[in-house]
C-alpha cells in the first residue's frame, strides 16, 4: 500500500502448509512448507505476511476447497448484504461486477441486474456457471479490467468481499477497480479487520491464503493515491453467526464503502476510525501486545487440550476449516490429539489435513465413534454448531479454552 521498506515482525508461525492443500489419501506425500510470519510496514502500518505465496498455487494449479454456498447461514448473509446493495446504490440494469465472487452466493441475489463474477479457481468458477451465473476464471487486473469495460461496459458497483486479503498486488487491484468503475460507482470491499484481531486476540484468520490485515485507515489512506475517498464503513455480523445478532459475536471483518468523492462521510465510519485512534492501532506496540496476548491464549488451549488426552479422553475436530489449522498449529495440538475432523462440505470428505494426516468424516460418520470432546476447530460457527448439535452427550471445547 505504500513505497516503504521498513517492516517489523509481528508474529511467526513457523513453516506451515497451504491450509487448503488436503490430502487424498492418508499416506499421500505431503507439500511444501512454507514460512509464516506476519508483520507489520512501519509507515502506513498495514499488518501482512512477509513470505507470500503465489496465487496459481492457491486457486488454480489444486482444487480451491472452499464453496461458499456449503457454509451454514452464509446464504442468509449475503441475501441481506445484496438487499443493502441494491437499496443504496443500484437501479434496475446497473451493472455489478464481484471480484472473488466463488460459486456465486452474492451475485445469485443479484439476478436481474446485469452481473459479473471474476474468480481464479476454474472449479469454483464451474460450480457458478452451473447456476447460471456469468463468471471469468480469471485473477482479477487491470487487463481483465479493461477487456470487462470494452465488452460489458463501466460497473456502477465493484465488490470483493474476503478475496482483498488474498490479493498481493493491491496496486494492480486498484487500477483495475479505477478503470472499471463508473464516476457515480462504488467499491466496496470487505476484508479481515485487524482491530477486531487485536481486540479479540484472534489468531485463526493468520494462514497464507491471507496475504494481509486491514484497518479502516489503511484504505482511506490508500484510495487517495487513486483519486477515491472512503465515505463509510461497518463492522457486520460474524458471517458463520449471521442469526445471532443480538449476541454481537466477534466479526473480525470490516466492510468499506470508497466512492469518487460524491457521498458524505457516514458517523459510522467517523466512530470505527477515532476508535482506530483511540486504540492506538497504527502501532508497533500494539502489534506487539498482540502477539504477546494470542501466545498466551494458544499455550493455554494446548495444555488444556493435552491434559485431557492424557487422561484418556477423546477428542475430535469440528469443521477442518483453515481457521482451525492455524489455532492448532500455534497450539501444538496434532494427530497426537485429535482423531478426526467432521466437516459438512463434501469437497472436504474422505481427505486427510496436510502434515498430521488426521482423517475428515461426515457428521454422520461421526455418529459411530463420538468424541468425549469436540474441538471447534471452525470458531465463527460455534453459535452455528452447538445450537444443532443439542442431542450430544459429550462437551465442546471454544478456542478460548472454554469447555460448554
Amino acid at each position: 500500500m505504500c513505497d516503504s521498506t521498513k517492516f517489523e515482525d509481528v508474529i511467526d508461525f513457523g513453516l506451515n502448509p497451504l491450509v487448503n492443500s488436503l490430502l487424498d489419501t492418508k499416506n499421500q506425500k505431503d507439500g511444501p512448507t512454507i514460512p509464516l510470519v506476519v508483520e507489520q510496514c512501519q509507515k502506513c502500518f498495514l499488518v501482512q505476511i512477509k513470505n507470500t505465496v503465489d496465487a496459481k498455487e492457491i486457486y488454480q494449479n489444486v482444487d480451491y476447497l472452499f464453496f461458499s454456498s456449503d457454509m451454514p447461514n452464509l446464504d442468509i448473509y449475503f441475501r441481506e448484504f445484496a438487499k443493502d446493495v441494491k437499496k443504496r446504490f443500484l437501479k434496475f440494469g446497473d451493472f455489478v461486477v464481484e471480484i472473488g465472487s466463488n460459486d456465486g452466493i452474492w451475485l445469485y441475489y443479484l439476478m436481474g441486474y446485469k452481473t459479473l463474477g471474476v474468480d481464479p479457481a476454474t472449479n469454483v468458477a464451474l460450480r457458478a456457471l452451473r447456476k447460471g451465473i456469468m463468471t471469468v476464471p480469471q485473477f482479477f487486473t487491470e487487463r481483465l479490467a479493461g477487456q470487462i469495460e470494452t465488452e460489458w461496459g463501466k460497473a456502477k458497483v465493484i465488490m470483493g468481499a474476503n478475496c482483498i486479503a488474498h490479493t498481493n498486488d493491491l496496486r494492480e487491484l486498484m487500477r483495475g477497480v479505477d478503470k472499471l468503475l463508473t464516476d457515480d460507482g462504488v467499491f466496496i470491499v470487505e476484508a479481515n479487520y485487524w482491530g477486531d484481531m487485536v481486540k479479540n486476540k484472534n489468531y485463526a484468520l493468520i494462514y497464507h491464503d491471507h496475504f494481509s490485515y486491514f484497518t479502516l485507515k489503511n484504505w482511506i489512506d490508500f484510495s487517495k493515491q487513486y483519486g477515491m475517498r472512503v465515505f463509510d464503513a461497518v463492522i457486520p455480523p460474524a458471517q458463520g453467526d449471521f442469526l445471532n445478532r443480538e449476541k454481537k459475536e466477534d466479526p473480525f471483518n470490516i466492510r468499506i464503502f470508497i466512492d469518487r468523492g460524491q457521498r458524505p462521510k457516514t458517523d459510522r465510519m467517523k466512530e470505527i476510525l477515532q476508535n482506530e485512534i483511540d486504540t492506538n492501532l497504527h502501532s508497533l506496540e500494539t502489534a506487539q501486545r498482540y502477539e504477546k496476548e494470542v501466545r498466551a491464549d494458544a499455550k493455554r488451549l494446548g495444555d488444556l487440550i493435552r491434559k485431557l488426552k492424557a487422561e484418556g479422553a477423546k477428542i475430535a475436530g469440528y469443521g477442518a476449516a483453515a481457521k482451525g489449522f492455524s489455532i492448532l498449529k500455534l497450539a501444538d495440538i496434532d494427530e497426537r490429539h485429535i482423531d478426526y475432523f467432521v466437516d459438512d462440505s463434501p469437497a472436504k470428505q474422505g481427505k486427510f489435513a496436510p502434515i498430521s494426516h488426521i482423517p475428515i468424516i461426515s457428521r454422520r460418520e461421526a455418529e459411530h465413534q463420538l468424541p468425549d470432546y469436540f474441538l471447534v476447530t471452525a470458531p465463527n460457527y460455534v453459535n452455528v454448531i452447538i445450537g444443532k448439535e443439542k442431542d450430544f452427550k459429550g462437551h465442546f471445547i471454544t478456542v478460548d479454552s472454554n469447555i460448554i
